[in-house]
């Protein structure tokens, strides 16, 4: 039962290292509407819209992810 337990402790400690290591994320606000998102060799601009409608929950506009070798454009919006 020793061994059951501690193997256990043993994989949830190497599970809960790598959700840690994934908060190592910086946030840039380049203007009011711009914010650039760097996480682990991957930037995500991300661009709000400007206007507010009531009638749409999203704000978000544009989002890009760029790394060294490309820029993919993850979501388009009006």
């Amino acid at each position: 039962m020793r061994i059951i337990f501690l193997s256990l402790l043993f994989i949830s400690s190497l599970l809960s290292k790598d959700v840690f290591n994934m908060k190592n994320c910086e946030v840039l606000d380049m203007s009011p509407f711009t914010k650039l998102f760097s996480c682990h060799k991957i930037d995500y601009l991300v661009e709000y819209k400007i206007e507010n409608d009531i009638r749409e929950s999203d704000s978000i506009k544009k989002i890009t992810m760029i790394t060294e070798n490309s820029q993919t454009v993850l979501k388009s919006g009006n």
